[in-house]
């Protein structure tokens, strides 16, 4: 009885030594294998990488250029709307140049100033007293200019640093062109300011009363002037 203890015993280790020998072959074989390369397929490996690299070498390269391209960009952006707004600005100052040679048409605010001859003259040997002469225009358009006019026109017809204007009999000349009584003085500028220069006391309009020339002013919305004569005799 004992051997027979003792050979079931010893089956039973002999059972369990199999069981553990196959189940540990059994682990070897399903555990990967290490992947033995040839040598092309090192070098294509190898290839590969270096071109990755290489890749990622000039994708850099790239960004780097592009982040170039864009600073320029934006320094061309800031120096183009710095060139259009002094181009606008020069622009601007030709045109208020051009305006104020007559070289252009100009509109704005401004008043209106009537002088008519007097209606009543109590001496006919003194009439030539009881009309507008062209002191009295010239007193206008001189007190108009210092406070401020940016255009002034005489019976519609502009008037320059250099226009001359003449009184022949019972009309005055301007530049040539002949406007009969009434005379309407036009000026394009701060309303307020005209007004109130020609209004002083013992100023202007004070001395055209003196003078007995009936004086008429309003303020006005807007006054259009046409631009200066030509030579051809058109307006520009």
């Amino acid at each position: 009885m004992r051997i027979k203890g003792k050979s079931l015993i010893l089956s039973l280790v002999l059972l369990v030594s199999g069981f553990l020998v196959a189940y540990s072959y059994q682990q070897t074989e399903s555990k990967p294998q290490m992947v033995q390369l040839s040598d092309s397929q090192w070098e294509k490996e190898y290839y590969y990488k270096k071109q990755l690299l290489e890749i990622e070498k000039k994708n850099k390269q790239l960004r780097d250029e592009l982040k170039t391209k864009r600073e320029q960009i934006q320094g061309y952006d800031r120096r183009l709307a710095d060139s259009e707004e002094v181009v606008a600005d020069f622009v601007e100052k030709k045109n208020k140049l051009q305006m104020l040679a007559g070289e252009l048409p100009v509109k704005g605010t401004g008043i209106e100033v009537k002088l008519s001859d007097a209606e009543y003259i109590p001496d006919e040997d003194q009439a030539n007293q009881y009309i507008v002469h062209e002191g009295h225009i010239h007193s206008v358009v001189n007190e108009l200019l210092s406070a401020g006019a940016k255009a002034i026109a005489i019976n519609g017809q502009r008037i320059f640093s250099d226009s001359y204007i003449a009184c022949t009999g019972p009309v005055i000349t301007v530049d040539g062109i002949q406007h009969p009584a009434p005379f309407i003085i036009t000026a394009i500028g701060d309303s307020d300011v005209l007004y109130s220069s020609l209004e002083l006391t013992h100023g202007v309009i004070d001395q055209l009363i003196n003078d007995h020339v009936d004086v008429e002013m309003s303020r006005e919305d807007e006054i259009k002037m046409q631009a200066r004569l030509s030579a051809e005799g058109d307006r520009r």
